[in-house]
């Protein structure tokens, strides 16, 4: 400013409201620290970091299971029971993924499941599946806690649904 003959002050870290009120820097700090700018601050901060954590801590799939409308149990081939489920099967990575089926009915050796055990889902997709348990025909009537076992391919992890296997009696 000196060089070219210009007052001092024209060029400066300021604000046009310091300028006018002739606030100090460090007035300039304390008014920019304010409580209310703070918590907003705060509140910012942690609605970036839940959406940082949530996205982290995403599952790349997710499972529901829906027991069939038309028959709660039927006898089939050699007096085997079978129940049969829609598997909603849901993709959330960017890749198509193959998935491993099996089924765990506690209390009930020789459940076992009927359907083909592998599905593939397309990347960022859903697939329905039908999917039919068979019991032998021994088994004990009622309801039996049955869990499904779905395996990611690629290190996915396992996710276990839980429902109910029906013997009639």
């Amino acid at each position: 400013m000196d060089k070219m003959h210009y007052p001092r002050g024209l060029i400066r870290y300021s604000t046009p409201n310091g300028m006018r009120l002739k606030l100090s820097a460090a007035a300039m700090v304390r008014r920019v620290l304010r409580p209310r700018v703070l918590v907003y601050t705060t509140v910012l901060l942690t609605i970036t970091g839940a959406l940082l954590a949530s996205l982290v801590m995403r599952t790349p799939f997710k499972v529901d299971v829906v027991r069939d409308r038309g028959a709660l149990a039927r006898i089939v081939g050699q007096g085997q029971i079978e129940n049969v489920y829609r598997l909603q099967i849901m993709n959330a990575t960017e890749k198509p993924q193959q998935y491993q089926l099996s089924v765990n009915v506690s209390g009930m050796p020789g459940a076992h499941l009927v359907t083909e055990p592998s599905v593939q889902v397309d990347a960022a997709a859903s697939r329905w599946v039908a999917v039919r348990v068979q019991a032998p025909a021994d088994a004990s009537p009622g309801s039996h806690p049955m869990t499904f076992l779905i395996e990611g391919a690629n290190g996915q992890g396992v996710l276990a649904e839980k429902s109910a296997f029906l013997v009639p009696r």
